[in-house]
């Protein structure tokens, strides 16, 4: 095999010869040649010149892009000036606006001062220094072409605008904290109220108990009485007699009570303490009371046997043994009708207390008031003793209503309504 591919393989193979040229350089002479009309034309470009033509062109080219950047850079740095320039003038506007119209406000405040009232040389110094400064800043206004009067105007209003914006806010806020507090108010007064409703209430239902006690203490005081007066045909109605005395041009009260049960109540009330009154006024004409003190009851009205000559005989008083000296006193207001000696009756004053009753007061050691006087509740008539026929110190006391006698012990059990 090996033999045969020798033989088959007897040609050899001629190599060819590589010729190597010599490397330019990259600004090496360079030639260049022109053809026209049959003529050439070889021009010569020096090593020496390309680079002299390459240094400049970088030279160009450096210088336009320094040229180039600069231009930029300078037109940034320019604009950037003049936004630091604006807003600076915009700044110095407001603040010149700023100023004026905090100097207006100031005038106002200074006027409002002025026109109440307060001549302070320092208020007075600084209204002037307020017009000074307004001055100045007009005067800089009208100098400076970039600031615009009309600008600084506009701002003013503008500014006074938002300051009296503000102002209305801040009154607006406090408007409603306080209708806020109002309403906490409001609803803690509405439970005050409600609790003060309560409370009425129930003083109301205590004066309407104490006062309905007193009115049943008067009707069976006015039973009594009446028991008594009842054996002589005679009945006391302390009403009766009343007038009702009532009248005057209508003032409705001021307020309105919302609760009913407190009106009803309030009214009731009221109605009973009228009525309470009006037992009152009546009973001050009824000799209810003891008119000594520190007595004993040694005989009593109606039949009895006489002191003097033992006989059956009827006794219209009630004896009251006291010490001599004792002091009598007049159990209800009235007007002097006797105060002299009367046979059997001594020293005895008699006192016509209206209403149809009246009251004698025998066997007095000393009067102490005359016919015609008028004498209150409890005022001194004189001293008991034995004037007249008697045969010891003691006050003989009669009651008489509608001109009938009737029985004292009755009228000096009941305790009166005028004592405190």
């Amino acid at each position: 095999m090996k033999k045969q591919f020798l033989k088959k393989n007897k040609y050899k193979f001629k190599r060819e010869k590589i010729q190597y040229t010599e490397k330019k350089h990259f600004l090496s002479d360079k030639e260049i040649i022109f053809r026209s009309g049959g003529r050439a034309k070889v021009f010569n470009i020096s090593h020496r010149l390309q680079v002299a033509v390459l240094a400049f062109m970088a030279l160009v080219f450096c210088w336009s892009g320094y040229n180039y950047y600069y231009y930029h850079i300078s037109e940034r740095i320019i604009h950037r000036k003049d936004k630091e320039l604006g807003k600076t003038r915009d700044a110095y506007v407001d603040l010149m606006t700023d100023v004026a119209v905090l100097q207006k406000n100031m005038q106002n405040v200074v006027k409002s001062i002025d026109e109440a009232g307060d001549g302070l040389a320092e208020i007075k110094s600084y209204k002037e220094q307020a017009l000074a400064v307004e001055d100045k800043i007009k005067q800089i206004a009208d100098s400076e072409e970039w600031i615009s009067s009309s600008e600084m105007e506009n701002k003013m209003t503008e500014k006074e605008a938002a300051i009296q914006n503000e102002i209305m806010q801040k009154e607006n806020s406090l408007l409603r904290q306080k209708v806020e507090n109002l309403s906490v108010t409001l609803t803690a007064l509405q439970e005050n109220m409600r609790g003060l409703e309560s409370a009425e209430i129930d003083i109301l239902d205590k004066i309407a108990r104490i006062s309905g006690k007193e009115i049943d203490q008067i009707k069976a005081s006015l039973t009594e009485i009446n028991k008594t007066l009842k054996g002589k045909n005679r009945y006391f109605n302390p009403l009766s007699n009343m007038k009702e005395g009532k009248g005057g041009t209508y003032v409705p009260a001021k307020g309105k009570i919302s609760n009913p049960e407190l009106t009803d109540k309030m009214s009731s009330t009221l109605q009973q303490i009228d009525k309470l009154a009006e037992y009152k006024a009546a009973f001050k004409s009824v000799p209810l009371g003891e008119p000594v003190h520190r007595y004993q009851i040694s005989s009593t009205f109606g039949s009895r046997s006489d002191p003097f000559n033992n006989n059956l005989a009827a006794h219209k008083g009630l004896d009251m043994r006291a010490a001599k000296g004792s002091r009598i006193s007049v159990m209800a207001a009235g007007k002097v009708k006797e105060a002299s000696f009367k046979k059997g009756y001594g020293n005895m004053v008699e006192i016509d207390h209206g209403n149809g009753f009246v009251t004698r007061y025998a066997h007095m050691n000393k009067i102490y008031v005359k016919k015609g006087d008028k004498v209150e509740y409890n005022h001194a008539l004189g001293e008991v003793g034995r004037t007249g026929r008697a045969t010891g110190d003691h006050l003989h006391y009669e009651v008489l209503y509608r001109g009938a006698n009737v029985n004292p012990l009755t009228f000096v059990k009941i305790r009166s309504m005028n004592e405190s």
